[in-house]
């Protein structure tokens, strides 16, 4: 572990933080193989990040391959990779980050093979980010077969199985958390939503529905990427879904959630989402003993002091600026 002294870049906090919250709440629960499991959190849901959320991408705007990574370039590719991500085509482990480096050359190279752009991955100009727009809202019909980015895709490089919620529950369920995102999710949206629901909160109904509202939230808010899969794969933010700089691959609780698991959150979703917080973007463990050596436990505090705060569970919901 890296110790407090040298943690010097926000970056540094939100990738070190949380590390061993999951361990913390599977313990609690008395998980009986918690020996096997990797110790990873919950994650303070950090500082927000600006994302364009236009219908359409500007013609005249081009995005270059890095680096250097110009900072006003930064917010128009998390943008892309948001758009490529959704329709098939892996940016790397990264997932949202807003650096057109080498692996989201490759999405892009394998995005313009398929829908005969010219050139290779070294750029997008504004006429094909135009075109990804136009392919992501369904303008465009999306190829059968995306091509291979060769890049590890997102959740550990696993294509997500397909999740038994057990039927009519369901159906509510999910029809309630549509309303409450304002558009009709697909089903591998919903299918990584619960997952990171089950992940990232503790079995207590109420943080779970928060936590899942936090989600949606931020799929509606500029301030970061588009989208269920754009929020979750952003770096440093779900390391339950993401993964720790140690370990990239995703919590045993994202991977393999248990049918009980999963029955609790379809009832979290039905009983309280509908009053769940719609301002909310940031959640973060309540207890000190969630956060180990060189986690960031004054961002805890910080939660806590933040306005229209609110302690739910084991967790502390709200917005920090």
């Amino acid at each position: 572990m890296v110790s407090v002294s040298v943690v010097k870049t926000m970056e540094d906090q939100l990738v070190l933080q949380g590390l061993d919250n999951m361990r913390y709440w599977e313990i609690k629960e008395n998980i009986p193989d918690i020996d096997e499991l990797d110790p990873r959190g919950k994650g303070q849901m950090g500082m927000p990040v600006d994302v364009s959320k236009a219908d359409s991408n500007d013609l005249d705007a081009t995005l270059t391959l890095g680096p250097p990574y110009p900072p006003e370039q930064m917010d128009g590719v998390r943008k892309m990779q948001s758009q490529l991500i959704k329709i098939g085509y892996s940016v790397g482990r990264t997932g949202v980050d807003g650096k057109y480096g080498p692996r989201t050359a490759r999405g892009v190279e394998a995005f313009k093979k398929d829908y005969n752009e010219t050139g290779n991955g070294t750029e997008m100009t504004g006429s094909a980010l135009d075109k990804l727009a136009k392919v992501e809202s369904g303008a465009i019909p999306k190829v059968s077969k995306p091509s291979k980015t060769g890049n590890p895709k997102p959740f550990g490089g696993k294509e997500l199985k397909a999740l038994d919620f057990g039927g009519e529950k369901n159906k509510e369920a999910k029809k309630i958390a549509d309303e409450f995102l304002g558009r009709e999710m697909k089903e591998q949206e919903w299918n990584a939503l619960v997952r990171a629901t089950v992940a990232e909160a503790s079995p207590d109904s109420k943080e779970q529905a928060a936590v899942m509202a936090v989600i949606l939230n931020r799929a509606n808010s500029s301030k970061y990427p588009d989208g269920i899969m754009g929020v979750l794969t952003q770096k440093n933010q779900f390391q339950a879904v993401t993964g720790t700089p140690a370990n990239r691959a995703p919590s045993r609780n994202f991977s393999r959630p248990t049918s009980k698991q999963i029955a609790s959150v379809v009832d979290a979703v039905i009983n309280h989402l509908p009053n769940s917080n719609k301002t909310w973007l940031n959640f973060t463990a309540n207890n000190p003993k969630a956060y180990g050596a060189g986690t960031n436990i004054d961002f805890m505090y910080a939660m806590r002091q933040s306005p229209g705060a609110k302690v739910i569970g084991g967790t502390v919901f709200g917005n920090i600026a």
